[in-house]
């Protein structure tokens, strides 16, 4: 099965930095990541020097996932154009673009 995560809770860095890193990592995540959306707070994970972030964009780079940052939220948190190299800016149909190009067949919001 594909997946396309959605992030946005307060409590989605604990999950990225204890669940799905580690598991991605080791290659037992039990279902192949299609892609992974970021809004509001979420979106400072990918400024750099960020672990979570970097990780996350080592991981998408090695394994052929995407990752997209809400445009509008990165633009109000003043961090649009800054974030970590290689992770896109954009909106929901840039992401529903994506995730049918990745053959993404389960949405999982967090």
């Amino acid at each position: 099965m594909r997946v396309l995560y959605i992030f946005q809770s307060p409590n989605a860095s604990t999950i990225l930095d204890r669940m799905i890193i580690p598991q991605l990592g080791r290659g037992d995540h039990g279902a192949e990541v299609a892609g992974m959306f970021f809004f509001g707070d979420t979106t400072f994970f990918f400024l750099p020097e960020n672990p979570i972030g970097e990780q996350l964009a080592r991981l998408a780079d090695k394994l052929g996932f995407f990752i997209i940052c809400c445009d509008f939220c990165c633009e109000q948190r003043g961090i649009s154009g800054r974030l970590y190299p290689g992770i896109e800016e954009g909106c929901f149909p840039d992401v529903y673009r994506r995730a049918k190009d990745h053959g993404a067949e389960q949405v999982i919001s967090l």
